[in-house]
């Protein structure tokens, strides 16, 4: 990622807000540019600065957050909800919204979403470079000028990211210009499996299964509670 992406906090809790403002001052890759107490006033900024990323409280005096990020979505922003509330959550990834954290915030928590934030618009920033065609046992990638042929057995796992889907291996990371949904359907279906919203593994690089998460490779990643069945009669 070429630039930091700039951002704006709003939380009608000061502690909280503060919380944010903290975590942002450690890291590089975000600005902040405002920081509000009410949705009327940050909507005004958000519409005049066009930001990045937006980190929004829910349950908020007169406007809640999710209805300030509706009416502030044509233009696209990242956002991620910081609640105290779980029950947020559905509605909240039916909006789009990037991320969803429960309070009280953690500095390991936030840094994970924020690493997905810089991955994701990194990914989007690229991703006009590459095509890729499945063929033969092998994903092809174009970047830019130069053709990478990729053996389906290197893929470690993807990982999903809005529209795009990151193809991992042990050397390397790759973009391609679909859904996980949409890039699972084009490889061999007997050797990945669906783990979770945001991750498929290849079969043959499970490692370990646990109750809660899936190792490959020096990786574990989490199992999503309406894809346990799909690992059942996988043996690592």
């Amino acid at each position: 990622m070429t630039n930091e992406l700039s951002c704006i906090i709003v939380d009608d809790d000061y502690l909280d807000r503060l919380s944010v403002e903290t975590e942002l001052n450690n890291l590089d890759c975000l600005r902040l540019i405002g920081s509000f107490d009410n949705a009327t006033e940050a909507a005004e900024a958000i519409n005049r600065h066009k930001p990045d990323v937006l980190f929004l409280d829910v349950d908020m005096p007169e406007i809640s957050g999710l209805e300030l990020f509706k009416s502030v979505s044509e233009y696209a922003p990242l956002c991620v909800i910081i609640s105290s509330y779980p029950d947020y959550a559905l509605q909240s990834f039916e909006l789009k919204v990037f991320d969803y954290i429960l309070k009280p915030l953690t500095t390991e928590r936030f840094g994970e979403t924020v690493k997905r934030l810089c991955d994701f618009v990194d990914i989007k920033e690229k991703a006009k470079a590459y095509t890729t065609l499945i063929e033969n046992e092998k994903v092809i990638f174009k970047e830019g000028h130069n053709i990478v042929y990729l053996n389906i057995s290197d893929i470690l796992y993807l990982e999903a990211f809005g529209d795009y889907t990151k193809v991992v291996t042990s050397n390397k990371n790759y973009l391609t210009l679909a859904t996980l949904g949409g890039f699972l359907e084009e490889l061999p279906s007997e050797k990945f499996a669906r783990i979770h919203r945001s991750y498929a593994v290849a079969k043959e690089q499970i490692r370990q299964i646990g109750n809660a998460t899936v190792g490959v490779g020096n990786i574990k990643l989490p199992i999503g509670k309406t894809y346990r069945s799909t690992l059942s009669q996988i043996r690592p």
